[in-house]
């Protein structure tokens, strides 16, 4: 918990920096840097523990969006909301999810990830909420923005796959590789 109030602390002069203060430049890239350096240590601690600590990932998920809001131009905001995004899926919060990667389409279109961005919210739809009308519109939004991307052909898939049951789609796959299995053994 100390180091959590460390963290926000450090967040909340990184923002007073960021937001007009007369410190040195340099002030900010250190503090950015020790903001940098705590998500590192935090991450090491949350993935290489054994068990998922639900407590831990909603601190580094603060933390992850509080860089963000500080330093918006840095260049791992982007990444770091990316992350957050991650985060806050592997803690069932599929709505935050996708409100994180909507942040990043809307506040950074020309991310190199951005592709990435689109599929996951796409895939977060279907898979983790079910809504198959919005998955359709977040996939072919994808295949709109990056036709050529590799995800794009996943997204015309996911489409295609939107209209089975899981049932149906499972009898599919099951046919797909008893076809592959019998068409290797000729």
């Amino acid at each position: 918990m100390a180091a959590m109030r460390t963290l926000l602390s450090m967040a909340a002069g990184v923002m007073l920096i960021a937001c007009g203060s007369d410190a040195p430049v340099d002030e900010t890239a250190s503090k950015a840097a020790e903001m940098r350096s705590r998500i590192q240590q935090m991450e090491d601690s949350l993935f290489n523990s054994g068990l998922f600590d639900q407590r831990n990932a909603q601190a580094l998920l603060d933390v992850y969006k509080a860089y963000a809001t500080a330093l918006p131009l840095d260049s791992l905001a982007p990444e770091f909301l990316f992350r957050a995004a991650g985060v806050a899926r592997s803690m069932k919060d599929p709505q935050q999810s996708i409100f994180l990667y909507d942040r990043i389409i809307r506040d950074y279109p020309s991310w190199n990830k951005l592709a990435d961005t689109y599929y996951l919210k796409a895939f977060v739809i279907d898979a983790d909420m079910d809504r198959l009308g919005e998955a359709e519109a977040a996939y072919m939004e994808l295949i709109r923005n990056f036709p050529d991307h590799a995800y794009a052909s996943q997204a015309r898939q996911a489409i295609e796959n939107l209209k089975y049951t899981d049932e149906e789609l499972i009898a599919r796959f099951k046919a797909m590789e008893a076809d592959s299995t019998a068409t290797a053994g000729q």
